[in-house]
């Protein structure tokens, strides 16, 4: 009797473990995931292999990376990062990068923003976000559809400017450009130099012996002169401002 009593207690136990074992795997799998991916943007293939992108940039940067994607019904229909800190993942206080890719259905149009948490609201500069946001293989790809290769690029260098710098630095903008109007400047002079010793070897018209001059009659016509300026916006960073369908705190900019 007590054997029996003794294996249904075992067989109990075992049977308990299991199921604590099958339901903690999913459960730090969703821990782990840093794609969050409701709007079915990606295949099973693509999650997976952006998930470990994002994984071994995070470990090599120290730097937070995280993905979601939102189908929108509307313009006004949004998915903020309030709204992913809120729902999916709380960031505020971590060093971390999140994109936010929306699919407008009305309008069949792609937009992206992006949002940094902790050190990275200062890591990464203003100037770098909009070269990050801007570069082609981000805006050529996200803008298209091509989600799984915009975002490869996109967390590639929001990585490489939270540890470093990414575009074009303004010292060595300034030093092409000042090369560049030297080498002008120089040329200019030279054509005009030449111009003038053209002038000199040219042999003088004598206009006091064969010419004459009666001014009879003098006016000054003066022509309206028109001004038009176009203002083109274009997407800012900051706090809440920015591209369509992001805003809130955190945000720096989306196209």
């Amino acid at each position: 009797m007590k054997t029996t009593v003794l294996k249904k207690t075992a067989v109990l136990l075992l049977t308990a473990l299991c199921l604590a074992v099958c339901l903690a795997l999913p459960l730090s799998a969703e821990e782990n995931d840093r794609v969050y991916d409701p709007a079915e943007m990606l295949n099973v293939t693509e999650t997976a292999n952006l998930n470990a992108l994002l994984d071994r940039l995070s470990g090599e940067h120290g730097v937070e990376l995280y993905l979601a994607t939102y189908e929108a019904y509307g313009p006004r229909d949004d998915f903020y990062g309030d709204d992913y800190c809120t729902r999916v993942k709380n960031l505020k206080g971590t060093d971390a990068v999140l994109l936010v890719v929306t699919y407008e259905s009305l309008n069949d149009t792609y937009y992206y923003n992006m949002y940094t948490y902790g050190d990275a609201n200062y890591a990464i500069s203003q100037k770098e976000v909009n070269y990050i946001l801007d570069d082609y293989d981000v805006y050529g790809n996200l803008k298209y559809g091509y989600i799984h290769d915009g975002c490869e690029a996109f967390f590639t260098l929001s990585a490489q400017a939270f540890t470093g710098r990414v575009g074009v630095s303004w010292g060595i903008i300034i030093a092409v450009s000042a090369v560049i109007s030297l080498i002008i400047a120089l040329s200019v002079r030279a054509g005009v130099a030449a111009a003038y010793r053209k002038k000199r070897a040219s042999v003088d018209y004598p206009l006091d012996r064969f010419a004459k001059l009666d001014l009879t009659h003098e006016s000054d016509s003066f022509v309206r002169e028109y001004t038009t300026r176009t203002y083109s916006p274009r997407s800012s960073g900051g706090s809440s401002g920015g591209g369509r369908h992001g805003g809130g705190g955190g945000h720096r900019g989306g196209r």
